[in-house]
């Protein structure tokens, strides 16, 4: 090989290998400090965005309603489209019957829902939850002065039990269905029951 090739043949390998130890930097990060503020610190390299912490879940509480509305036995409308389910309860629906022992049925739905009212007699209530923007559907404890809405209902036979309920609960739903209160009105009672007072 003639010395002017060789020569150009060594500058093309020694080209080759220093483009390949080049480091290729990304572009440094835009300043856009508006002016007449101090600007933050250099930051050589891509900028990395750290995502918003997420948003804290509002902590639960009692809210208080005026006059709310009552869809049946165990159920408030407030604030104009906002359903309040009291929790631990499931009422008759306002147009079901119960039997009697001696075959009728009887209105106990709409009956139970006309106790609610006559209870809660224009007083406001209160409920515990969290309030979600949003969420217009809740299950919720609620009550009326000191009394728990539940508890009274349950109590009075105005409803069941459902998976939601505390043992108090229950034991209350025990002595209305023992007393044959509300909706066990003419029922045979438990076997377990104890034995009902001579009148009179």
């Amino acid at each position: 090989m003639r010395p002017t090739a060789l020569l150009v043949a060594l500058l093309a390998l020694l080209t080759t290998q220093a483009m390949a130890e080049v480091i290729i930097l990304p572009p440094p990060a835009r300043d856009v400090t508006p002016p007449g503020v101090t600007p933050g610190p250099r930051i050589e390299g891509p900028v990395e965005r750290i995502p918003a912490p997420p948003t804290p879940t509002p902590e639960a509480r009692w809210w208080r309603f005026f006059l709310p509305r009552t869809a049946d036995a165990a159920t408030f409308v407030v604030d104009g489209n906002k359903t309040i389910r009291v929790a631990g309860v499931e009422p008759p629906p306002v147009d079901a019957t119960c039997p009697l022992a001696e075959g009728e049925n009887w209105p106990c739905g709409r009956t139970a829902l006309y106790s609610l009212r006559r209870f809660l007699h224009g007083r406001a209530i209160e409920c515990y939850f969290p309030r979600i923007d949003g969420v217009t559907e809740i299950t919720a404890p609620c009550r009326v002065g000191p009394t728990d809405i539940g508890l009274w209902l349950l109590t009075q036979g105005w409803g069941r039990p459902d998976d939601l309920a505390t043992d108090d609960y229950r034991d209350a739903t025990k002595t209305a269905v023992c007393s044959q209160n509300g909706i066990w009105r003419g029922q045979t009672p438990d076997a377990d029951c104890p034995p009902a007072r001579p009148s009179g």
